[in-house]
């Protein structure tokens, strides 16, 4: 884009003294027609010669219109204006009495444009040119070197030589006087325009340079006016709640943040935090404070950040220390029980083959046996819950593993009414426990069928995933595998808590299965997610890193 070049200073002086010029032109026609008008008896005299001035003035004026915008060098073309206006100056002295006349005081007004033009230095050349122009000019009058009848005014009067004298030292003096002080003033008045200048750059770039930082902020920053519309919103402040400044743009901030000016307008820099929902419609958590600005558009200033994963993250390490403390409690327990348990029940084994037992004696027997096995089943699960068993990591074909565990769960009656699309790939290689990831995706398979208790689609896909580590620039790489079903979903109460021990919305369940999952997930070096709408369906995202050797 091409700019504009900036409007020369001189040049709109130079227009602005041909306004004048030509006005001061007319002011003169106009005064001298008038007398003529009148018939004062010296109005009868010739006035023929100013009208020829004027007439010089405007054609002048013409011409330097109609040059102006071809002329390079305009300093020596505002020079010769300067010499042409002394010129005529001094043409309008000669006839309108040479020595008599009063009209020398045209001079100062050539040596003030002058000044202010071409600076101090302009000035004192004009005066200069002027003293030389109306001290020849007397001088030749005074001796008669001069045609009369050029004159509107004549005095038969001779003026005596020291009157001359006088008259013309004083004009000149005035001349040097008037071009020293306007140029002195016009160089002041130049400088201080300059500094204004400058000091307007330097306003701009730190507006450019404030602007910049505020628009790069990795914090939400929006500003409201005393009616709480948002006038200002930030680039972060759009990449976090999906808006852009077009959309908020002089709106009432309660129509975008609901309540949050309601508790945040007189918080006086208090951190608050409440649940927004984005232009896409998903829910996340904002932290905000409130300050108050100087007025007009910035009455209030709201900076604010997406704080959804760090709530995650905090829930995280809440449930790693609910469950570190709930492990170690586990083990003691478990160990404690399942010596008196096993004891109890080989006991009870030898009972039932040396009694006789028939009937309700028989059955309570049963009983008993059954839920010794339950017992300790359910304490195999306490432990491998607080203390995954460490055994033998080896390389292990975790698409084969999927493939395997899903033909076991489609020969289930779960599974009877489910519809199964199986996208695994190929290739997957991990180093892990078979066992152990088995039960991860059994158990995984089992909650969607219970989720489907009407039927339903599961499907399995995965996705391989390269990054790298910041510091050592290493690539590392990892497999991404999801687990997607068209359930009942879960509540959003009860989302960030299906990972907590014990905690079930089945009336016989434990609330182990998934917490086991997430043990073993973590053990191996991975994480699981979970996103669900209630009555729409759920999906895990299981991530885990890949082999060193990578794929196949």
């Amino acid at each position: 884009m091409i700019q504009a070049s900036p409007p020369n200073p001189l040049k709109a002086k130079l227009l602005a003294m041909m306004i004048l010029r030509v006005v001061l032109a007319l002011a003169f026609l106009g005064l001298t027609t008038w007398f003529q008008i009148k018939g004062y008896s010296f109005a009868k005299l010739n006035f023929y010669p100013l009208y020829g001035i004027v007439i010089t003035v405007g054609l002048l004026t013409i011409i330097y219109a109609l040059v102006l915008h071809r002329i390079a060098n305009l300093r020596l073309f505002t020079y010769a204006q300067v010499m042409m206006d002394i010129a005529l100056v001094t043409v309008i002295v000669y006839i309108t009495g040479g020595t008599e006349s009063y009209l020398q005081t045209l001079y100062p007004l050539a040596v003030i444009g002058s000044s202010i033009l071409l600076s101090k230095r302009g000035g004192f050349i004009a005066a200069s040119v002027s003293s030389i122009a109306y001290g020849v000019l007397i001088d030749m009058d005074f001796y008669g070197m001069l045609p009369e009848k050029y004159k509107v005014f004549d005095s038969p009067i001779i003026p005596a030589w020291e009157d001359v004298f006088t008259t013309v030292s004083t004009n000149i003096l005035a001349f040097f006087t008037v071009a020293y002080l306007t140029g002195h003033l016009a160089e002041r008045t130049a400088r201080v325009e300059k500094e204004l200048e400058e000091k307007e750059v330097d306003y701009e770039k730190l507006e450019v340079l404030n602007r910049h930082i505020v628009e790069n902020i990795t914090s939400g920053i929006m500003t409201l006016d005393e009616k709480l519309r948002i006038t200002s919103f930030n680039r972060e402040a759009e990449a976090v709640t999906g808006y852009t400044l077009k959309d908020v743009y002089y709106r009432d901030v309660n129509d975008i943040f609901p309540e949050m000016m309601s508790n945040g307008h007189d918080t006086g820099g208090v951190r608050l935090e409440k649940k927004f929902k984005k232009k896409s419609g998903d829910e996340i958590c904002l932290g905000f404070t409130v300050s108050q600005g100087q007025g007009g558009d910035a009455d209030s200033i709201i900076i604010f950040q997406d704080l959804t994963q760090l709530k995650a993250m905090e829930e995280q390490l809440r449930r790693d220390e609910k469950l570190k403390a709930l492990g170690e409690l586990s083990v003691g327990i478990a160990h404690e029980i399942r010596n008196p348990l096993a004891s109890i029940s080989g006991s009870i084994q030898v009972l039932k083959g040396e009694l006789d037992l028939s009937g309700d004696n028989e059955h309570l027997m049963e009983i008993v046996l059954r839920e010794t096995e339950r017992l300790n089943a359910l304490i195999t699960d306490y432990l491998l819950f607080a203390r995954p068993a460490q055994e033998k990591r080896e390389r292990i074909d975790l698409s084969g593993l999927i493939n395997e565990t899903v033909k076991i769960f489609m020969n289930c009656k779960e599974a009877d009414s489910i519809n199964i699309n199986n996208q695994i790939e190929d290739g997957i290689y991990i180093e892990g426990d078979s066992r152990q990831l088995g039960q991860v995706f059994w158990n995984l398979f089992i909650n969607a069928a219970h989720a489907m208790p009407d039927g339903g689609s599961l499907t399995i896909t995965s996705r391989f995933d390269f990054i790298t580590e910041r510091g050592s620039g290493r690539p590392s790489s990892f497999i991404d595998i999801k687990i997607s079903d068209s359930g009942q979903g879960i509540t959003s109460e009860n989302l960030n808590r299906i990972f907590d021990p014990f905690f079930s919305t089945k009336d016989q369940g434990t609330g182990l299965g998934l917490a086991i999952v997430h043990r073993i997930v973590t053990s191996h070096g991975g994480s699981i997610g979970v996103k669900s709408r209630f009555g729409k369906g759920t999906t895990f995202r299981i991530r885990l890193p890949l082999e060193a050797a990578g794929l196949n």
